[in-house]
């Protein structure tokens, strides 16, 4: 009869603990905090750094990066207006500042690498073709010298 109460005890203090840890989630100075129950958000998102609370078993942690981060897109070669033609890498770097919108739009980090790429890939592509080589590669308005004029 004694095995048996400890037993229920042990099993008791186990559900309690998970409980306690799944209600219990920890925010990172390099992360943001979107808290979604039943796939739509709860509340702000968690900004600040600590330790935090939500309701265990039907609310989830989306985490996301606070930091700058870097897209690079995949090297094209593209005709400019005089028709010719030159290789282009794309890089950009991004930051989610509002995280809540963030997750209403694209969800996760992946849908906004793919969503940059559409938008710098093509708007690449477009500026480019509208202008000539010179156009492009000028550094500057300055008025070609001898010693700057490309040929």
């Amino acid at each position: 009869m004694k095995q048996r109460k400890i037993i229920i005890l042990i099993i008791a203090l186990l559900a309690v603990l998970i409980v306690i840890f799944d209600s219990v989630f920890k925010v990172r100075e390099t992360e943001q905090v979107v808290v979604t129950q039943f796939g739509r958000p709860v509340g702000k998102a968690k900004i600040t750094p600590g330790l935090k609370m939500k309701v265990p078993f039907i609310q989830r942690t989306n985490y996301f990066e606070r930091r700058f981060m870097e897209w690079d897109g995949d090297p094209n070669q593209v005709p400019t207006k005089d028709k010719k033609y030159i290789f282009v890498d794309t890089y950009a770097r991004w930051q989610i500042t509002d995280p809540l919108q963030f997750f209403k739009r694209l969800t996760d980090e992946r849908g906004a690498l793919s969503r940059i790429a559409d938008i710098l890939d093509g708007e690449t592509r477009d500026h480019i073709a509208n202008h000539d080589l010179e156009e492009i590669v000028r550094s500057s308005n300055r008025v070609p010298t001898p010693s700057n004029r490309m040929e």
